[in-house]
């Protein structure tokens, strides 16, 4: 029960109370008074019919006379006895009322008795013993007083009672009202929401709360901004080239890794090696000044040329070293690969012949490329792609791929066949299990690997959903997932994380299916966990805030996964308000050597806690990454030392 409603129980009960106890008193001292009254009337009376009488109380013959003058009083109704006796003791004359009480009731009567008392006078007639005269005056006029007065006072004491607990209510609700402001303040400071209440109490005490409650978010809104620009600035200076803003060495190592260990997306692409082929010579002839100038031109180039389809969505471009620049091209395949490095290389040749002095006489930068899968170590693929750029260095073209950079699966995903899967919907569910430090089983994962339909070969699942989202089928799939995992929901025995797609938020439309969907299906809703990759948000913030607050209504559970990986993190992160983040794999990787890493996931973690947000890490391959992940306070851990995938 709230604090107000028992201080407002409280006060009312006491307010009954009093009022019960005023009623109690008025009524009783009202019916003493009548008793007392009833004795006078009765007293009054007997002394003056006594006087009436004397004449003829002597008389025998006389007593019809004596017994009309008392039935004239008694026939009033206001006397309950008459009674005439002799000197003897013996009743000469009697009359009597029935003891009836219609408008009153009778708990009233026997709640507060009258008891009128018989008064009596004696009839002298001379020397002649006197008779005697008893009057007992009836109770009923008095319990009819009695009962109209205690109605009159209840009702005046019944709207006393409400106006004193309307009184009390609008003192309480003074009190409490801003209280209640300051509990809620508390929990949105609790969840990052920095609110100040502006509606001042005026009760000094009040005043004063109130103004500590705002002066305390307003310091926390600092400390926690503070803390999400210098995290952010440390990723800056940590990740990011300052010249170019493009990520570093540091940054495409971790990413890059992370890309080739995620065994379950099985991602393949490519990388390509850029190096500008006249920094040195403009650095020693023109200056540094000059060969920023170079620099910053080529990364004008190279960005436009990977904005400038949506195929390239995930690509992601580094500065390596001075004069060396890499680009991961995930999902694509050797076609498309190769009009990206004819498109680029033109526009290097375009910037080259622009310049007067023949400054890049020498191509203004060279370009090697190579695939690679899961299956291949970074050393391997880093080799093979320095390979492709002395090649490429002895060419007229300027790029070349390196020996046997083919893609094995990427001209067998067409739209017949994803509609062929869909159609089929023949595929199998992996789930991978997400522990906390103490090894219990928190949730897991799932994840859909789809074979062949021709030759039951298995598809690369980033392969697979980077076709589908070419050719606008992703929330096909998406849908087709999710359908499943609530049709076997009921076998779960711990709650399951499912992956949306991307290209599948960009659709208002299936957000606004997967809500209804689960709303049909309700009670399943605490098992399901959706994951929201970070760089959804930022490319359809909108549709994902829309759609995350709408599931936590159902009761369900959201991940912001890849979490770190943009600069634009923590601002997404405030958006959506996930139950989880999910810390990019890339800073799983050396996060047992690199104190960078250690500092930068240090940060996050922090910033998640701060807001009551769980953080989960990803990738985990040995025991020393998941030693050092316990060491900066993560909560859960997931990766193949963790748990391998197993069939679900």
């Amino acid at each position: 029960m709230s604090l107000s409603r028992q201080l407002y129980l409280g006060l009312t009960l006491v307010l009954a109370l009093v009022f019960l106890g005023s009623l109690w008193i008025n009524v009783d001292n009202t019916r003493h008074y009548i008793d007392s009254q009833l004795s006078s009337h009765a007293k009054d009376t007997a002394t003056s019919l006594g006087l009436s009488i004397k004449p003829f109380i002597g008389n025998p013959d006389d007593l019809p006379m004596v017994d009309g003058m008392m039935s004239a009083i008694f026939d009033s109704g206001y006397y309950q006895s008459m009674l005439l006796k002799n000197s003897k003791g013996e009743v000469i004359l009697s009359k009597n009322n029935p003891m009836t009480f219609e408008s009153v009731p009778s708990w009233f009567v026997s709640l507060f008795p009258l008891s009128p008392p018989t008064s009596s006078t004696e009839v002298h007639d001379g020397w002649v013993k006197p008779s005697t005269l008893e009057i007992t005056s009836h109770p009923g006029i008095g319990y009819e007083q009695l009962w109209q007065s205690a109605v009159k006072s209840t009702g005046m004491i019944l709207v006393l009672f409400l106006i004193a607990g309307t009184l009390v209510s609008l003192v309480l609700k003074t009190i409490t009202t801003p209280i209640k402001k300051a509990a809620k303040q508390a929990d949105e400071i609790c969840q990052g929401n920095f609110i100040q209440v502006n509606e001042i109490p005026k009760p000094i005490e009040l005043n004063l709360f109130v103004n500590a409650m705002n002066r305390m978010s307003r310091i926390l809104q600092t400390l926690f901004n503070e803390l999400t620009k210098q995290t952010e600035n440390y990723q800056k200076v940590a990740y990011i080239d300052e010249l170019t803003l493009l990520a570093n060495r540091r940054s495409f190592n971790n990413q890059f890794e992370a890309l080739l260990i995620n065994k379950e997306q099985s991602t393949t692409g490519f990388l390509m090696i850029i190096r500008l082929s006249n920094l040195d010579s403009i650095n020693k002839e023109s200056g540094y000044t000059a060969g920023d100038e170079y620099v910053k031109t080529a990364v004008s180039l190279i960005n436009s040329t990977l904005n400038y389809s949506k195929l390239l969505s995930k690509s992601n471009a580094y500065r390596l070293a001075g004069a060396d620049f890499a680009v991961t091209l995930p999902d694509i395949d050797k076609e498309n690969c190769h009009h990206l490095a004819v498109e680029l290389m033109l526009k290097f040749n375009q910037a080259a012949s622009q310049v007067e002095d023949n400054t890049y006489m020498n191509h203004f930068a060279h370009i090697g490329i190579t695939d690679f899968s899961t299956e291949n170590s970074m050393a391997e693929v880093l080799m093979k792609a320095d390979t492709a750029l002395m090649m490429a260095s002895s060419t007229t073209q300027g790029w070349e791929f390196a020996p046997n950079s083919v893609m094995q699966h990427g001209n067998t995903l067409w739209k017949a066949e994803l509609e062929q899967l869909l159609a089929n919907k023949e595929f199998s569910f992996f789930a991978q299990n997400i522990k906390n430090s103490a090894s219990e089983v928190i949730h897991q994962e799932l994840y859909v690997r789809f074979n062949h339909t021709e030759t039951g070969d298995l598809i690369p699942t980033g392969s697979l959903m980077a076709v589908a989202q070419r050719v606008n089928l992703a929330h096909e799939f998406d849908k087709l997932v999710i359908n499943t995992v609530i049709q076997k929901a009921a076998a779960l025995t711990v709650p399951v994380a499912i992956n949306i797609n991307s290209a599948s938020l960009a659709h208002l439309s299936f957000c606004q299916w997967l809500i209804d969907t689960l709303a049909e299906n309700q009670p399943l809703c605490e098992l399901f966990i959706f994951e929201i990759n970070e760089q959804s948000l930022i490319q359809h913030a909108n549709n994902v805030c829309y759609l995350s607050k709408q599931l936590k209504l159902l009761g369900c559970k959201v991940t912001l996964e890849h979490f770190g990986a943009s600069t634009s993190s923590f601002t997404q992160l405030m958006k959506v308000k996930p139950d989880y983040v999910k810390i990019d794999g890339s800073y799983s990787q050396q996060i047992d050597s690199s104190p960078e890493n250690q500092l930068f996931v240090q940060s996050l973690v922090n910033i998640a806690h701060s807001l009551q947000i769980e953080v989960i890490a990803e990738l985990i391959e040995n025991e020393a990454q998941e030693s050092q992940l316990q060491k900066l306070f993560v909560d859960y851990f997931q990766g193949y030392f963790i748990d391998k995938p197993l069939q679900w």
